[in-house]
């Protein structure tokens, strides 16, 4: 690693320490100014020592009870050893527990806390011995006590060294009321052992903050030293480039990746000469009089040669190097290198595929285009938009909505449009209708998706759009054919129910009638038996033309085949209404015929029904009509007749009801 590499290393690990310092302290007082790892090392070292204090107290006791069993209050010294055996059971206890609990640096200020509280319940323990023991012993006991007590803290300065919590939590309840008691109501010289005493523990606490800071700062370095070799060693070896360093003559060190590229192990790579990675010896040595100058300079050189695996096998890659001395060369070059050889062929390949696709772009119908992230279109290319006079031009710089001429949109479908791309979703088959400048007007389905840059950030859209035109015109004319009789142009039945359907469903909202009238040529298979189908069929032509004309815009002319036709009046305000339009329709069609050189003079027998007096739903208006029909037919034709009351209905419905079911089963015959 170069100096300018260690030393921006240095300086993100600073950084990096002070961010976890500052947060650590936000979190927490307790772990003042010590980051997690250092922590857990302290508390490790905590516990780790906790075993000699198990050992000291013990040790202690047992001195104690010997010195003072004949001089203390007996049920004293008994109360102190309980509370000492707890003591002592806790300091064995809790190092139990930490050794068998995972160790997480997370875990080690609660860890320190436990051991302070432990330490503080022990230095209370020592404390409350002066308060239990001494005043009933002689002056010679009474110091024995003062000096076991100082032996007990000079202890605990070493073993409490790794935290300063749990060294103040166990002084403080032991010095405090010790030394009240030594300073206040003893002899003298006991006050003047106390004053001693206090210098003493004050001389401690001086050793044990330095013992304490120099801990820390050593396990911190080492830390330190630790995470910036392992981050080295993990960026050395997790580089995605193979990295080795070249000595003069042979491969001093490299990475695991330097392994994988070359096809061999550690053990086979270290110590092979430079120029057994390169095709032939001679390639090798134009490649280093080439790089020598430059490196010589300082400078990194940059080259794409090939390199030859342990198999034998060559491949492409992209080198660099550098060297870690220019003055001195001996000492190596550091030289990374990645293969190249499948991008090499992917860049090959999508120079082919981009011919192809222009290519095919060229001969189809499509067209293909980009747009920026605020939608705006900043590239159309396809020569079908050249073929059907399209100004592509004219659009460029401008969003799909800001484009003049274009429509069969409705607001809904645009707001749907933009929340998708607002989403940035792929979108298919958005179909609108363009005014183009000839006059033509040409029908698209666009479909597109969102295109992203290398950092990951929304670029815009790209897709591909097509002529749809006569796609839509010929559904449009299936549409037409599925709905209207083919020889008239007339709706045909299917149109007709639908219809009458809407016109009924609205009367019944509005209140108002809905007339039906059902007519049938009179005499008109004279026509198809004498003169032919053909001659028929004119007839039928010219007598659909005629009907239109007798009608309103919104009334609807349908033919249900044959010579049938109805007439369809959704909006009648009287009954009158169905009357005018009866006369209208039968003075219309006795007007001559012509086919041909001749005339023909047709009558019609119109029956009309009437919503909702003679019937409540579209069957049962066309049979009433029916039967109406078929009654104008019976006296004679060429006239009409309205359907009966709904009295008379059911008296002559069963005669008829079979013959308005054959008429609207019938298929047409033209």
């Amino acid at each position: 690693m170069s100096r300018n590499g260690k030393t921006a290393g240095r300086e993100f690990l600073g950084q990096a320490e002070e961010k976890s310092l500052s947060r650590a302290e936000e979190l927490d007082p307790w772990q003042s100014g010590a980051h997690a790892a250092s922590s857990a090392e302290r508390v490790r070292l905590l516990y780790a020592l906790s075993h000699i204090s198990v050992v000291a107290n013990l040790a202690a006791v047992i001195l104690i009870t010997v010195w003072l069993w004949p001089f203390a209050h007996r049920g004293m010294l008994l109360a102190w050893l309980v509370l000492m055996a707890v003591n002592v059971a806790l300091l064995g206890l809790f190092p139990l527990r930490y050794r068998a609990a995972p160790h997480r640096a997370a875990d080690a200020l609660r860890w320190e806390r436990y051991f302070t509280l432990i330490t503080g319940f022990s230095g209370l323990v020592w404390g409350m011995a002066v308060w239990m023991l001494v005043p009933m012993s002689g002056e010679f006991p009474r110091l024995f006590v003062i000096l076991t007590l100082c032996t007990v803290c000079l202890g605990a300065t070493g073993v409490l060294s790794p935290s300063r919590w749990a060294y103040y939590s166990f002084m403080a309840p032991l010095v405090i009321p010790a030394a009240f008691f030594l300073l206040f109501g003893q002899t003298d010289s006991i006050s003047a052992a106390g004053w001693g005493v206090l210098i003493y523990i004050a001389l401690l606490v001086s050793v044990h903050d330095l013992l304490n800071r120099n801990l820390e700062t050593t396990i911190t370095k080492r830390f330190e030293s630790e995470a910036l070799a392992m981050e080295q060693n993990v960026i050395f070896d997790s580089a995605a480039e193979a990295i080795g360093l070249i000595r003069p003559n042979y491969l001093a060190k490299c990475n695991r990746q330097w392994c994988a590229l070359f096809g061999c192990t550690m053990e086979e790579a270290m110590g092979k000469p430079a120029w057994a990675w390169w095709p032939s010896y001679e390639y090798w040595g134009e490649f280093a009089r080439a790089c020598l100058p430059i490196i010589s300079q300082g400078k990194a050189y940059s080259a794409v040669v090939q390199l030859r695996r342990m198999s034998g096998d060559l491949f492409w890659a992209e080198v660099s190097g550098m060297a870690l001395d220019p003055a001195n060369l001996d000492l190596g070059v550091v030289w990374m290198g990645t293969d190249i050889s499948h991008r090499l062929r992917t860049e090959s390949e999508l120079r082919a595929s981009e011919q192809r696709f222009r290519d095919l772009v060229s001969l189809s119908t499509d067209w293909y285009w980009e747009q920026d992230d605020r939608f705006r279109f900043t590239r159309i290319s396809g020569t079908v938009l050249e073929r059907i006079g399209a100004n592509t031009e004219a659009a460029l710089g401008k969003s799909r909505w800001e484009i003049p001429g274009i429509e069969g949109v409705t607001p809904e479908q645009w707001r749907d449009h933009r929340e998708t791309l607002e989403a940035h979703l792929p979108f298919r088959d958005f179909v609108y209708e363009a005014h183009l400048a000839s006059g033509d007007k040409r029908w698209f389905s666009i479909s597109g998706n969102p295109a992203y840059d290398e950092n990951g950030d929304f670029a815009g859209y790209h897709g591909v759009g097509t002529d749809i035109t006569e796609r839509i015109v010929a559904a449009e004319q299936f549409r037409h054919l599925a709905h209207h009789d083919t020889l008239t142009g007339l709706p045909n039945r299917r149109l007709l129910t639908d219809r009458l359907e809407q016109a009924l469903a609205l009367a019944k909202r509005s209140g108002h009638h809905v007339g039906l009238m059902l007519l049938d040529l009179d005499d008109f298979k004279i026509i198809n038996d004498s003169l032919g189908h053909s001659a028929g069929d004119m007839v039928l032509c010219a007598t659909a033309q005629r009907l239109r004309g007798t009608v309103r815009e919104v009334d609807t002319v349908a033919r249900l085949g044959g010579d049938e036709f109805v007439i369809l009046l959704p909006e009648m305000t009287q009954i009158g209404d169905a009357t005018r339009v009866a006369e209208k329709v039968i003075k219309a069609v006795r007007e001559p015929v012509e086919v041909g050189d001749r005339q023909y003079l047709l009558g019609v027998s119109i029956g009309i029904a009437v919503f909702p007096d003679n019937a409540a739903n579209a069957e049962g208006l066309l049979q009433q009509a029916d039967i109406a029909m078929y009654e104008a037919k019976r006296v004679g034709g060429s006239g009409f007749r309205f359907a009966p009351a709904p009295n008379a209905r059911q008296a002559n419905g069963s005669a008829h009801s079979q013959t308005a079911r054959q008429r609207m089963d019938k298929e047409p015959r033209h």
